[in-house]
């Protein structure tokens, strides 16, 4: 069990020094003096403080001292254990630094049954005089007809802030009679006694909103019989249960939108309306119909909306999710404003000179010609029309190529059966390069080699920057596509309000 302290005993013991707080003496000469109420079983150091750091400090009366002499269970009052009492709260929605009228969040609390125990105290009054005595009893009994009535806490939902004190018995003086020639301050001891409820924490459940509902289908299910007793079904075990083949899966959300996030703006789209292109594609593909306000969403959505705090999930096809918080569009309500975690991005995967991805025990080894950063390559081009030694096209000669240069091919080039291939992407010994789409190729200082073959990596999932623009990809085993934006279907994506 986790620590957990809420000083119940202290605050029974607090509410027991203010009932005895207040009372006042009225000396020869007509004066009111209150009587000051101290805890009687001080820390030793704060002992020492209230006498002066001195033995010679004389105590002063008139005094109350009150302290805990005994703590037991209380069988009688003993209940089922297993009882949860159950509250339901509907807060008013807070916005700015006021109340408004409208419904806030909704709460429901869980109160687990309380142990109850019967607390003794003791009053121990000093007074200098007899009569001094009697101006103080007289005040305190007439309190207690039968009990003295008090309460822990004013909080609405502790169905254990009320209790009682009751005076169990009673010590007139502690010196002996006759008192004789003998200085000692006389002390007069009530003893009370009190029933206390200790509770254990609650639980508070936020009420929302289903906010999506999957459906899945198997094709059958296979069950431990060996964790079941035969005949009545009672398990021996926790079962295991193998589930079959995925055949299909349905997600219904509130709305059923689809999302669209593009850099560090998110678009709404209903279930049917389509993007252009479908076919994969390196780019985002663009949204055809009308803008969907996001507010129209929101309002369906548990919580609420409070602008670059409020968080949008994306779930990526690994399972981890990509967050950030947003803000509507104050212009355009059918988009949004990301701010993303950096921290919840994937991160980017490292493909040395030699072709090998981490973290296999071979990434690293043989010559590498571009290890600051593996995990990038420098843009995306068409081998077909770009020529690595004119980069910008208005070269009038060849330039140098540096060393570690990486590029994304989006078409093929070359082919063994070609005598003669691009002049551009030639060796410095005159050798073809043959590519393919989807291939990273890698520029050696003399020839250009393949560093990651699109052909021979089906079965890893790897991420990808393009310095030249800021933007992730990652392969999926069959293409290339932005990491984690485009488009998002009904139950890839959630909010948090």
């Amino acid at each position: 069990m986790q620590f957990f302290y809420d000083g119940q005993i202290r605050r029974y013991l607090l509410q027991t020094i203010r009932a005895f707080s207040n009372f006042v003496v009225k000396y020869g000469d007509g004066t009111l003096v209150r009587v000051p109420v101290v805890y009687g079983d001080p820390d030793r150091q704060v002992a020492t403080i209230m006498k002066q750091n001195s033995e010679n400090a004389i105590s002063s009366c008139p005094k109350i001292a009150v302290y805990i002499s005994g703590l037991e269970q209380d069988a009688s009052r003993l209940a089922d254990a297993t009882h949860i009492g159950k509250m339901h709260f509907r807060e008013r929605d807070f916005t700015g630094s006021a109340y408004t009228q409208g419904e806030g969040r909704n709460y429901t609390v869980e109160r687990l049954m309380p142990s109850p125990f019967k607390l003794t105290m003791k009053v121990d009054i000093w007074s200098s005089s007899t009569e001094q005595k009697l101006q103080i009893i007289e005040q305190i009994l007439v309190l207690f007809n039968p009990t003295l009535e008090i309460q822990t806490t004013d909080n609405y939902i502790d169905w254990t802030s009320l209790s009682t004190l009751s005076i169990s018995a009673m010590n007139w003086s502690s010196r002996q009679v006759p008192v004789g020639t003998s200085d000692a301050i006389d002390i007069a001891n009530i003893t009370l006694t009190t029933p206390i409820w200790i509770s254990p924490p609650v639980k508070i459940k936020h009420l929302g909103v289903i906010t999506s509902i999957i459906n899945n289908i198997y094709d059958g299910a296979q069950s431990d019989a060996n964790t079941y007793i035969d005949g009545l079904g009672q398990p021996l075990g926790d079962a295991t249960l193998t589930e079959g083949t995925l055949l299909t899966s349905q997600i219904t959300t509130i709305t059923d939108f689809q999302v669209q996030v593009y850099g560090t703006q998110g678009f709404l789209m209903p279930a049917t309306q389509s993007v252009v292109p479908r076919e994969p594609t390196l780019d985002i593909a663009q949204r055809q119909g009308p803008g969907v306000d996001w507010f129209e969403m929101l309002s369906q959505y548990p919580g609420k909306y409070i602008a670059g705090v409020s968080k949008i999930m994306l779930i990526q096809p690994s399972g981890v999710m990509v967050v950030g918080t947003f803000a509507v569009n104050s212009v355009d309500a059918t988009q949004i404003q990301i701010v993303w975690d950096k921290d919840t991005l994937p991160t980017n995967t490292n493909v040395d000179s030699q072709g090998i991805i981490y973290p296999n025990m071979s990434y690293g080894t043989g010559t590498q010609y571009r290890s600051s950063s593996p995990g990038t390559f420098d843009a995306i081009v068409n081998p077909l029309t770009y020529n690595p030694k004119r980069p910008t096209g208005q070269e009038q000669t060849d330039q140098t190529v540096a060393t570690g240069m990486r590029f994304l091919l989006i078409e093929d080039i070359g082919a063994t059966v070609n005598t003669d291939g691009a002049d551009a992407w030639k060796s410095t010994g005159g050798a073809d390069l043959i590519a393919h789409a989807n291939d990273i190729v890698e520029w050696t200082g003399s020839a250009w080699t393949i560093v990651f073959n699109s052909a021979l990596e089906s079965n890893v999932i790897v991420y990808q920057t393009n310095i030249y623009t800021g933007v992730q990809y990652i392969w999926n085993g069959v293409y290339w596509a932005k990491s984690f934006e485009g488009e998002y279907h009904a139950g890839k994506w959630k909010l948090e309000l």
